[in-house]
């Protein structure tokens, strides 16, 4: 068993690394901070300096401009985005992934020319509408819904905690055509455009973390779109979500771990500046076990992402289970890492000026996003229980 990198993918990493050193980090502070006008802003540029060096089109085909790169090489890439800015990977992610990884899979060949190339420019921003107010973890509950009318659908409903709401060029909304038919046949997903009648975008909300990656309501009232709206077959869009969200569980695992890793970096050198009693505090015990731990965790992390990953890119029948043990493991680790990074920093890791305050915030959303953490312990269960009925 081989758990080296190719040299493509070193590459890659070697790439990103020093690309989101110098281009995201010194800018994800001042994102955190910014108002809600000042991040519509920032995000936008920082997702079109993204596009400059091909991560929106890393896995999308080269005549739409993307690059033909495994799903290894864009976690690798991923790990070194979220790293220096996790807003930016999410914002970044909903548009290219969330969005542009449904119109890879099941759009014709008119709706990837329409939007493909702008999406893998940083033209265009995406954004990928499943959740309501009723329905998160459930999905299924979902009450929006689409009626046709002649040559067009009109689409009543609302979704909420929308990632790129307020930036988003186009959505893509998944409504009820045939409530009797249940999600697995009545769902339908539409590509909706952000000038369609009755489409309507919500104030940014006011997050704990994330800050820098807008997040909004959209409200569709009688929002009427034409029948090439459809995004493959009616009544497939929740196959299509949940097979979509295989892949954003595997990027809310990475970009946990790019959070945890930069933790571990955060807190390994200030333990080396931070004296206490006479010398270096990671000379004490207490101090370097954490240190340890975190890089426990660090590498388990990264190499169930890998596998997953992996799983994923063969269609390893396994690949949706190992997603969520993947995203369950990472966001949990984050959490942790996140926490005892802070409390290495003591009072200081309490101040805004230290960048550990602004991971330890955007750790959180990793047990949230893409499917709680006991919606994954679920999904978990239910595959160990199938093998022994």
């Amino acid at each position: 068993m081989n758990f080296s990198l190719s040299d493509d993918q070193r590459s890659i990493q070697d790439t990103f690394k020093n690309f989101c050193k110098k281009e995201l980090a010194p800018r994800a502070t001042m994102l955190d901070q910014a108002s809600e006008d000042e991040v519509k802003v920032l995000i936008k540029e920082n997702i079109k300096k993204l596009a400059s060096i091909g991560y929106l089109g890393m896995g999308h085909e080269e005549r739409y401009g993307g690059t033909s790169v495994d799903l290894i090489a864009q976690m690798v890439a991923g790990e070194e985005v979220a790293k220096a800015c996790a807003s930016t990977f999410l914002s970044a992610g909903a548009s290219s992934g969330l969005f542009g990884v449904p119109l890879k899979l099941f759009g014709s060949e008119e709706q990837k020319e329409k939007f493909l190339p702008g999406i893998i420019s940083g033209d265009l921003i995406g954004s990928f509408g499943l959740t309501e107010p009723e329905a998160g973890s459930d999905a299924a509950a979902i009450k929006t819904t689409a009626v046709k009318n002649g040559g067009t659908w009109v689409i009543n409903g609302s979704k909420t905690f929308i990632t790129n709401a307020t930036i988003a060029d186009v959505c893509l909304i998944m409504a009820y055509n045939d409530k009797e038919a249940g999600p697995g046949s009545g769902v339908t997903a539409f590509l909706v455009e952000k000038d369609a009648p009755g489409f309507i975008v919500g104030k940014s909300f006011d997050k704990l973390g994330f800050r820098g990656s807008p997040t909004a309501e959209i409200f569709l009232e009688d929002c009427t779109v034409p029948e090439s709206a459809v995004l493959g077959e009616v009544g497939r869009g929740f196959i299509q979500a949940m097979q979509t969200l295989e892949y954003g569980r595997i990027g809310m695992a990475t970009v946990s771990l790019g959070i945890a890793v930069a933790c571990m970096e955060q807190a390994n050198a200030y333990s080396k500046e931070r004296k206490t009693f006479g010398k270096p505090i990671n000379r004490y015990q207490e101090i370097s076990f954490q240190l340890a731990d975190m890089m426990i965790m660090t590498d388990i992390s990264r190499m169930l992402i890998l596998k997953a990953a992996w799983a994923k890119q063969i269609q390893d029948p396994e690949s949706a289970v190992l997603a969520s043990c993947a995203k369950l493991f990472a966001s949990e680790a984050a959490t942790k890492i996140a926490s005892m990074a802070l409390q290495v920093h003591g009072g200081y890791g309490y101040i805004k000026e230290f960048p550990v305050e602004r991971l330890y915030r955007d750790a959180k959303l990793g047990e949230i996003g893409e499917g709680t953490s006991e919606i994954q312990r679920v999904l978990i269960a239910k595959s160990i229980l199938s093998r022994f009925k």
